[in-house]
């Protein structure tokens, strides 16, 4: 259909062009004695193509398309966070940042936050307990890039969880009395003493169904004696978290070797009766 239509408007516009010569030739002749036979209108014609004609075949012809960009490969240095939840109601994090061996992260998540290093070649995998049933994490990289990733948490509910947390030397220690606590990781340290500006925790897990009431215990040496420490406490109870500041006043430095016990920490939760 379109060779056809093509073809018809190409022979109106050389029609056209046609009888415009023939025209002019016959003004031409009219006026001039007649000696000669007149050339015929049609030798005339141009065998250029016509405007009309350039700009269907313009049309007509097919733009290039240019071809599709191949896939780019991901960057060399690109920072990765994978997270897990594992049994215990644990968040098992993993951070692969090949650019960035043997870096400062801070990870946090639901108030908790504890400073790791990466190894040489910038990876990193951690048990984090979890105080979320929504499993958000975030870690801070040392140029302030933050990675996040979240993964659900089905098993908390039945748990409950205490968490003491401190920065540097105002350091405390998390103790329990006995109790049974089954297969679950009961106490965890979370944290690496040995990169710059310690974020460190203590974190005690264990079932709803047990009564148990940790303590935090804070030793008085010369680096702690005399002063405020400054912390915070993390309870878990009923799949909710409480956040509460920590504050202590040290004895003076003569006490150095002493040690300060808080108890009473932990709200005693009654068990309503199942029938």
């Amino acid at each position: 259909m379109m060779t056809n239509k093509r073809s018809l408007i190409r022979a109106a516009s050389v029609l056209a062009v046609a009888l415009a010569a023939g025209h002019l030739v016959q003004t031409m002749t009219a006026g001039s004695p007649s000696r000669a036979e007149p050339t015929p209108a049609i030798a005339v014609l141009p065998t250029a193509v016509t405007p009309v004609q350039a700009s269907i075949d313009a049309a007509a012809t097919p733009i290039p398309q240019k071809p599709d960009p191949l896939p780019q490969a991901a960057p060399a240095c690109a920072d990765r966070l994978t997270l897990a939840a594992t049994p215990g109601a644990m968040i098992t994090v993993m951070i692969h940042s090949p650019c960035r061996g043997g870096e400062r992260v801070v990870l946090r998540h639901a108030g908790l936050a504890v400073a790791e290093a990466l190894d040489a070649d910038g990876r990193l995998a951690v048990p984090l307990p979890a105080f979320d049933a929504g499993g958000k994490v975030s870690v801070l990289l040392s140029d302030g890039t933050v990675l996040r990733d979240a993964v659900p948490v089905p098993d908390l509910g039945g748990l409950r969880r205490f968490a003491v947390q401190w920065v540097a030397e105002d350091a405390f220690q998390l103790h329990v009395g006995p109790g049974v606590v089954g297969n679950l990781p009961a106490l965890a340290s979370l944290g690496d003493p040995s990169v710059d500006l310690p974020m460190q925790a203590q974190v005690y897990t264990w079932p709803a169904s047990q009564r148990i009431s940790p303590v935090v215990e804070a030793a008085i040496t010369p680096a702690t004696c005399g002063r405020d420490l400054l912390g915070e406490t993390l309870l878990l109870t009923e799949g909710t978290t409480t956040l509460t500041d920590l504050t202590l006043s040290m004895p003076p430095c003569d006490a150095v070797g002493d040690i300060l016990v808080l108890n009473n920490l932990v709200p005693d939760v009654t068990l309503a009766a199942v029938n």
